[in-house]
């Protein structure tokens, strides 16, 4: 095994897509975890970086800082698609009782 120090490119951040998995998490504990489980069993990352020793991790706290802003971010786009969702469903259901006469000069030419 090569020296940690010498490794190339160890600390640099992963590009990650959310997961099926990921996406169905329920609460930002279950979120971290399942993150956690995917970095730890990533055989790439395990031979790039040194094991912590105390705590057994490869990933660092940054890394976990990222996992809550992924979440954040994951929350926060699915509550603005249910918001835009509930609006359009609000509108559509609401135009269909409009019953609205345009003048002729309105029509097209």
């Amino acid at each position: 095994m090569k020296k940690p120090a010498l490794r190339k490119n160890r600390l640099k951040t992963l590009e990650f897509n959310e997961t099926n998995w990921t996406k169905k998490s329920r609460n930002i504990g279950e979120y971290i975890f399942r993150r956690l489980s995917l970095d730890q069993s990533n055989k790439n990352l395990q031979n790039i970086r040194p094991i912590h020793q105390m705590s057994k991790l490869v990933i660092t706290s940054k890394e976990i800082n990222s996992y809550v802003n992924d979440y954040l971010k994951m929350v926060d786009k699915r509550r603005n698609t249910e918001y835009v969702e509930k609006i359009n469903a609000k509108l559509f259901r609401n135009s269909s009782e409009l019953d609205i006469d345009f003048p002729d000069y309105l029509g097209h030419s």
